[in-house]
């Protein structure tokens, strides 16, 4: 089910007992959880809301909640938070849970409490009888990351509410530097605004100085300068980096993920690929996919095999202790650049 749909079924009173949100978008969660508050009022609130940390808190104690009565209203609501029980992860410091306790009452839920889990993660263990009861018995909401049109229109739809604009250009830097976080587009939207009061419009200067570069730009720019043959450049951000305290291991796993970006981007579009299909095809912002073209497109192909299978061979060396990570990560610099 989708959040409108959910928030639209709440205020008709179309209400369910169980339900299941996935996914790890703040500013969603945050409104899932504002609209199920909405149906109580503040006094029903007082009495009968209840919020527990799955990771601090024994089942036991949510049932319990569960199965009392509400206290002066109608219905008691109870959120769940970090079930962490239905990944596949393994949890450290947290409390040992007796999984049999939620499937009986997911089975036979109290008619007057909706218990509202909250499963902010990647991905559920669906081998786990817990995820396929609630997979069955829970209504599952999504409140994942969106992602191209939608994103784009979403953002565009926010800021047309608020009067402002913003170019094409930069909501394409603004979705990349953000890696599409729709909860930090819009923390960074604030001060966007803000440097836009007079124009009420946003252009990609704006997104350029106020919009921090995350580790992975910082990186792609370490690359351009290796590509680029600029070594005095790819040894100072290197050198940055390393004031910073960021382990070369780190950067040497991004730049081979950014590596093979580059050459899958450079075998589809030489196949005739568009960066629009390379895009779907990838999983991928368009933005990233028009970068990584632009870029691979004056490159030579044996050129980026070489880079990428001695990165690879350096992240062997460092990780079977053939030499020092530092060194050797210079040493790749010295050699391409």
């Amino acid at each position: 089910m989708k959040i409108t749909e959910l928030k639209n079924n709440l205020k008709q009173g179309n209400l369910s007992n169980i339900y299941l949100i996935t996914g790890k978008e703040r500013v969603f969660i945050k409104d899932i959880q504002k609209s199920f508050k909405n149906i109580m009022s503040p006094e029903e609130r007082d009495m009968n809301f209840s919020n527990f940390d799955l990771e601090e808190v024994p089942l036991g104690d949510v049932i319990n909640e569960a199965i009392s009565a509400p206290f002066f209203g109608e219905r008691r609501l109870v959120f769940a938070e970090n079930p962490y029980f239905l990944t596949g992860e393994r949890a450290k410091n947290v409390v040992e849970q007796d999984v049999e306790l939620l499937l009986k009452y997911i089975q036979n839920p109290t008619p007057s409490t909706i218990m509202v889990i909250f499963a902010s993660y990647d991905k559920l263990d669906s081998r786990k009888k817990i995820v396929k009861q609630l997979k069955k018995l829970a209504v599952m909401v999504d409140a994942g990351q969106m992602e191209g049109p939608i994103l784009t229109r979403t953002v565009n739809n926010d800021l047309k509410t608020d009067g402002y604009q913003i170019d094409p250009e930069a909501l394409d830097l603004l979705i990349n530097k953000t890696k599409g976080n729709y909860s930090v587009i819009t923390n960074q939207l604030d001060k966007l605004k803000m440097y836009s009061l007079q124009t009420k419009k946003i252009d990609k200067v704006a997104v350029s100085e106020l919009v921090p570069q995350s580790l992975e730009d910082n990186v792609f720019d370490l690359m351009n300068e290796i590509l680029n043959k600029n070594i005095y450049q790819a040894e100072e951000l290197y050198h940055q980096f390393l004031l910073q305290k960021i382990d070369p291991i780190l950067l040497i796993a991004i730049l081979i993920s950014q590596l093979r970006l580059l050459i899958q981007v450079k075998i589809l579009s030489e196949k005739g690929l568009s960066e629009a299909t390379i895009s779907k095809n990838l999983k991928l912002h368009p933005y990233r996919v028009k970068l990584s073209h632009r870029q691979s497109r004056n490159l030579n192909m044996k050129q980026l095999q070489i880079m990428y299978h001695d990165i690879v061979n350096v992240d062997y060396q460092i990780k079977s202790g053939q030499g020092d990570k530092e060194l050797l990560f210079d040493l790749f610099i010295a050699k391409f650049a």
